[in-house]
Order: C-alpha cells, then sequence, then structure tokens
C-alpha cells in the first residue's frame, strides 16, 4: 500500500465509491456513498461525527441500509485510513510517515 490508496476514494464494486469527508470548519466526519459517477448517500449529519472512529462504528451499517456489503477488514482500515489524510494535520503526517518508512515507526 503507498500513500496515494489513502487519498483516492475506496472502490466498492464497478460503479460504487466510498469517499471520506473532513469538514474543517465544522470539523466533523462523513462519508459519501457514490454509484456510477453521482451521490448516492451520506453518512453523517453536521457535527455527528467527531472522530474517524465514530464513521467506522457506523459504516457498514449504512453501507447494508444502501444495498452495499459491509466493508472487509482490509477495507476498513484503508477507510480508517483515508479519514485520517481528509482531515490532515500531525495525524496525517504521521501516517505518511509509516506509510513512506515503516521502520520509522515505534510499535509498543
Amino acid at each position: 500500500m503507498d500513500l496515494n490508496d489513502f487519498m483516492q476514494p475506496l472502490q466498492l464494486n464497478d460503479t460504487t465509491q466510498l469517499k471520506a469527508i473532513f469538514d474543517p470548519v465544522l470539523r466533523c466526519f462523513s462519508a459519501q456513498l457514490w454509484r456510477g459517477g453521482e451521490p448516492a448517500g451520506l453518512l453523517g449529519l453536521v457535527g455527528q461525527f467527531t472522530h474517524p472512529d465514530d464513521v467506522l462504528d457506523a459504516v457498514d451499517e449504512f453501507l447494508t441500509e444502501q444495498g452495499e456489503s459491509p466493508l472487509t477488514e482490509q477495507q476498513t482500515g484503508r477507510f480508517a485510513g483515508m479519514l485520517i489524510m481528509a482531515k490532515g494535520g500531525p495525524d496525517a503526517m504521521m501516517l505518511q510517515l509509516a506509510i513512506e518508512d515503516p521502520s520509522s515507526v515505534l510499535l509498543f
């Protein structure tokens, strides 16, 4: 996986994508579902999700309600990274560093 994997929408199937969104003014996260290049659903009302984990806790139920399959473990990890990168800041810088040079990350 490289940094570009976290900057592009998550491809769920041939026509469906999930996009990670962070609104810096409202300081909240959301997930946008797109089908055939058109918006098809939004997870997260204004101010509802203030942390990436909030979106991750709700995304599978949202996808199921939209007729999509829940995220796989690999997709969940990638989408978590996408949410971090959408916000930017120090957490995104740390993720970028970990991706570019895994040996620079300390594991406890």
